[in-house]
């Protein structure tokens, strides 16, 4: 249960907050969409998702992080989740000995091959873009244990800087997996280590993605103004010109500015938000196609248009995201999988807010169906599904039924 005394001096904020508008608690409640008991119960000491904290922002003209309290995390207990990823964390966080060697264990200590790490880079990424998270899981410490062991057998060797730029994609690739899975602050480790090394090449492309995914990380855990400084602070180093940049210059940029694109509209910055996600835009533009790196993620016209329409959401314009989704430009290639499944999922949301249930429907089923792997990490599935049968006035139907027993919801 979170700490009482900081959720009660969050509610008296909100509280004076809303006061000092002339608002009451019905106002604050109809403003923000959110229930009058919501309100009650916040502003009486209850916690809440930042979502929620989200939207009373938007009504009271604050930012999001105004609601952000210093203090003691509550005490908790090993989850399941501890046993299941102990292999990937002594891979990427190892023991260290009394001499400050990292004990990485016996992985590839005997035989080096770039060309079969490489393989093996390339081959689970294509994994995990197919959102097969738990063979992932099975396979990534020896992948990372590896790589570690070329850079450490390669050292002052010529091809050790080939070493290292595997290692990152490796690095790279478990830090999106462990956000995935919520497992945060590790992935943090992981995607650091993989910047260190990207930078340790002079491949500033590669560490600015490094710096998309550590953005991404600590954007779960709320930290809206911290990932709008790091995004746009690393696109003014990278900024490409223009006419004369290779895609990966273009992803690398793009990337940037749509997670600081992201974290303004979380934290109630409509205006830079749009800003940021029109140059995305002008980079995707520009490559005129979707670009994929091997172990990394895809950006181009597809993923900057995707940008507005997670952003309409967000500020509750459900039509407008609707409109942006059916809209969306064909014939430029794919996206990544993940991006593409956030996208639906947020489109199925919008349409269910405006009353297309069916279409809402349709949507979730489709990814039921496609991405059960990747769907069933992600809470906003579970939210989706919640909202969706909830406006369903007669019986649900089949594939509705379906989506509850996935997500073992009771309906």
């Amino acid at each position: 249960m979170p700490d009482a005394t900081m959720n009660a001096d969050l509610g008296h904020k909100i509280r004076t907050l809303r006061m000092s508008r002339e608002f009451t608690q019905e106002d604050l409640a109809h403003a923000s969409g959110l229930s009058l008991a919501v309100i009650r119960k916040i502003e009486q000491g209850g916690t809440a998702r930042m979502e929620t904290y989200h939207s009373i922002a938007v009504a009271l003209g604050v930012v999001t992080v105004a609601f952000a309290q210093p203090g003691p995390p509550e005490p908790m207990l090993d989850g399941p989740n501890e046993m299941v990823l102990a292999p990937i964390r002594a891979a990427i966080v190892p023991a260290m000995d009394l001499a400050g060697q990292p004990m990485y264990g016996s992985a590839d200590s005997d035989e080096i091959s770039l060309p079969r790490l490489e393989t093996a880079v390339s081959a689970l990424g294509a994994i995990y873009h197919s959102n097969r998270y738990d063979e992932l899981a099975t396979l990534l410490p020896s992948l990372i244990l590896s790589a570690q062991h070329h850079v450490t057998r390669l050292d002052g060797d010529p091809t050790q800087p080939a070493a290292l730029r595997l290692r990152s994609d490796a690095s790279n690739l478990a830090a999106r997996y462990l956000i995935q899975v919520r497992a945060h602050d590790l992935a943090l480790i992981a995607i650091q280590s993989a910047q260190r090394d990207a930078l340790a090449i002079g491949d500033m492309q590669l560490a600015g993605a490094a710096i998309s995914v550590q953005a991404w990380a600590m954007m779960r855990q709320g930290r809206f103004r911290e990932v709008m400084d790091l995004c746009l602070h690393a696109a003014d180093m990278i900024e490409p010109g223009m006419r004369r940049a290779t895609p990966e210059e273009l992803e690398a940029w793009g990337w940037l500015l749509a997670r600081a694109s992201a974290a303004a509209v979380r934290n109630n910055q409509p205006v830079e938000a749009e800003e940021y996600a029109s140059l995305a835009g002008m980079a995707g533009a520009r490559m005129g196609r979707e670009h994929k790196r091997s172990a990394g993620r895809s950006f181009g016209p597809l993923t900057a248009a995707l940008i507005k329409t997670e952003n309409a959401m967000i500020e509750g314009e459900h039509r407008k995201a609707v409109a942006l989704h059916e809209a969306l430009p064909k014939g430029v290639g794919k996206t990544d999988s993940s991006t593409w499944n956030r996208a639906l999922l947020d489109a199925a949301r919008a349409n269910a807010r405006i009353g297309d249930v069916s279409r809402a429907t349709e949507i979730m089923t489709k990814l039921r169906k496609e991405a059960p792997e990747w769907l069933r990490y992600q809470q906003l599935g579970r939210d989706a599904t919640r909202e969706l049968v909830s406006t369903v006035k007669r019986k649900l139907n089949a594939d509705q039924k379906a989506l509850v027993n996935f997500f073992s919801m009771t309906g």
